[in-house]
């Protein structure tokens, strides 16, 4: 088992903060900053927010206005040139930003503090050292995956919905003799919901299929396959509304201490008994994180 620690992930994350302040007018994306972690982008939200208790996000724009801010004290720059180097694309947006920040306007800001002996706010940005109290704990299993193909409808926004998806994609996989008595139900899941606005989540709903859909004429099916590899899973039960307390644990306090590394493959659910006949607390969801 490769050694890796909580101290270790702790210095990625901060690697990530020191390229942020470094690069703070450019596109700081997701994928960026993955590479910069050494962190699979479909894993990279959780493990930040988890660790920095904010996610990727707030800390961005919350160093470009810090940062903006103390230009605007210090210098005589435009506001244009200010939202520029605080890597707003325009001007307006950097107001709106600054006000909703701050409460004051970039130039009520200046004007306030620029003739007085106002003390400037230390730039920095600090990781919590102390590790959030997990109310739940789970038991994790390692198993070896065997890959499976799938058969999926995608789906854009609120996680919660994503049952509107699988109603569909059963009806139209069952119509066309695609569900049998091994048919599982899958869902990928490539984003956090606390890091990504809700209508910008992605999903796909799947059932497992023993064949080839070549010829089916639906072009609204998309294929997929999860590969074979050990994976740690984690077993929840209860309402599909309270997923979110197994994956925080899984990625803020299991995954960082043990050793292992999550592959770029996005994290997944398999649902092991029909929504429709079973009460919510009595609900079985396995969640399967990928491990190299």
């Amino acid at each position: 088992m490769k050694v890796s620690t909580r101290q270790n992930y702790r210095k990625r994350i901060s690697r990530v903060i020191d390229y942020i302040y470094k690069n703070l007018d450019r596109d700081l994306d997701v994928n960026t900053l993955a590479d910069v972690a050494f962190m699979s982008p479909y894993h990279f939200h959780r493990i930040y927010r988890q660790i920095a208790q904010e996610t990727v996000n707030m800390t961005v724009r919350r160093l470009r206005l810090q940062y903006a801010a103390a230009e605007l004290i210090r210098s005589e720059q435009s506001l244009a040139n200010i939202a520029q180097s605080s890597g707003y694309g325009s001007k307006e947006a950097f107001i709106r930003a600054f006000d909703k920040q701050f409460g004051e306007t970039p130039n009520d800001y200046r004007k306030n503090r620029k003739d007085s002996d106002f003390l400037l706010e230390p730039f920095i940005a600090m990781l919590p050292e102390t590790s959030t109290d997990y109310t739940a704990m789970y038991e994790i299993e390692i198993i070896e995956f065997n890959p499976v193909s799938l058969l999926g409808y995608d789906h854009q926004g609120d996680y919660m919905e994503i049952g509107q998806a699988f109603e569909k994609l059963m009806i139209d996989a069952s119509t066309m003799g695609l569900v049998t008595d091994t048919t599982r139900s899958i869902g990928l899941y490539y984003d956090d919901p606390k890091s990504v606005p809700t209508k910008q989540l992605r999903s796909t709903a799947c059932i497992t299929i023993d064949n080839s859909t070549d010829g089916i004429d639906n072009s609204n099916f998309k294929q997929y396959k999860i590969p074979a590899g050990r994976c740690a899973t984690v077993m929840h039960k209860g309402s599909h509304a309270e997923l979110e307390k197994p994956y925080d644990w899984l990625y803020g306090s299991w995954l960082p201490q043990s050793g292992e590394e999550a592959v770029d493959f996005p994290p997944f659910e398999e649902y092991l008994n029909d929504p429709k006949t079973t009460q919510p607390s009595e609900l079985l969801t396995r969640i399967y994180c990928l491990l190299n």
